[in-house]
């Protein structure tokens, strides 16, 4: 379904076009804020400079909304825009709302999507293996309760809050800096097509458009747009989850964080919201509690999953719960009651699940609540 205008089509269309030049006025991409995307097509033009300008003039006097309408249902993807019945209305808060709205998975399914309560989890893209697990917990929490996570398939975090959402049967939607069908990285592309299946994928790029370094902390404000609140994971202080943050509390939208090591590079930015005054985030339960309010909230129900695991193998709970110790192999024995091969055993296998992790030869850490 194309329910977006020609004007508005026209606008994205030339924002795709100039996306090189666009680089070159905004310099560094965090400037993505200063409202760049929120001029007119007369002023985004005179902004060029050179040919630049003389390019943009004609690319608008040859355009053809009906050819680009064509080319969309090829795609099968679906468009639509401010003037559109499915057009996000939360969007409307930001100073420079996406002019089109490119969709992959469907107008309907979208604004089922985006109807009510939304979290967006963002974190870094190299994360610890604590932060990977805490994220598809999280996810997975949330996405159980009928709850839509946005994230925006990039590598570690957000990748992780997709899957976690997607193990859960739940609702997630993708926010891309390039068009709707291409994944970035390109390891993504798997996922972006089990979101799509279940979800949806959205941009404010036409489809085929690669992103530049701008179109991330771009899109970065559409996913904090949606959000009734953002969550960050784990980020370093240059993270750009943390621009996420920024526009979350530009629009006034509940922000929280995960508390990670203090002593980690990794969660230094994500700390630093906490003691800035960010919500503190142990897991799903939080959240909806924000959200929802105590009495109102949907409740988290446990991993079916790990349920049936330590059903199957009470043993494997137990030596899980012994890893808190910090003790060797030998200590967790004594406190389990078992052998230590059967402790090594189990400790190899809650590895292999990602339910623990180790640093080199250090102790065994757990990486989320279970």
């Amino acid at each position: 379904m194309i329910e977006a205008c020609d004007g508005c089509l026209r606008r994205s269309h030339l924002i795709a076009r100039l996306a090189p030049r666009i680089a070159a006025i905004l310099g560094r991409p965090r400037h993505v804020r200063a409202g760049v995307l929120g001029l007119d097509e007369a002023k985004l033009v005179d902004a060029l400079a050179g040919s630049g300008r003389e390019e943009a003039l004609r690319y608008l006097d040859d355009f053809d909304p009906n050819a680009k309408r064509s080319r969309l249902l090829a795609a099968d993807v679906d468009a639509t825009c401010s003037h559109g019945r499915s057009y996000p209305l939360a969007l409307n808060q930001l100073d420079d709302p996406p002019a089109v709205l490119f969709v992959a998975g469907g107008l309907a399914r979208m604004a089922r999507l985006t109807a009510d309560k939304v979290v967006t989890v963002v974190g870094s893209r190299t994360p610890s293996p604590y932060g990977i697990e805490v994220a598809r917990s999280l996810a997975r929490g949330l996405a159980a309760t009928g709850t839509p996570v946005v994230s925006g398939l990039a590598l570690g975090i957000d990748g992780a809050a997709h899957r976690g959402a997607l193990n859960a049967g739940g609702p997630t939607l993708a926010v891309l800096g390039g068009g709707p069908d291409v994944a970035y990285p390109r390891s993504h592309r798997g996922l972006l097509s089990e979101v799509r299946e279940s979800g949806a994928v959205v941009s404010e790029m036409p489809p085929g458009q690669a992103p530049f370094r701008w179109c991330f902390p771009a899109r970065n404000r559409i996913m904090a747009a949606l959000g009734s609140m953002t969550v960050v994971v784990e980020a370093a202080e240059e993270s750009g989850s943390l621009i996420t943050a920024e526009f979350a509390l530009d629009l006034q939208r509940a922000l929280g964080a995960v508390p990670g090591k203090v002593t980690s590079p990794k969660a230094a930015g994500s700390n630093r919201l906490l003691f800035d005054g960010a919500h503190v985030v142990r897991g799903a339960e939080d959240v909806l509690e924000l959200l929802y309010g105590s009495g109102a909230r949907p409740e988290v129900a446990p991993d079916p999953a790990l349920v049936a695991l330590f059903a199957d193998d009470p043993q494997l709970k137990l030596v899980l719960d012994a890893v808190e110790t910090g003790e060797d192999v030998d200590s967790m024995g004594t406190v389990t009651g078992l052998p230590p091969g059967r402790v090594r055993a189990s400790l190899g296998r809650l590895e292999r699940l990602g339910l623990i992790a180790r640093q080199g030869l250090g102790p065994y850490e757990r990486t989320a609540p279970v």
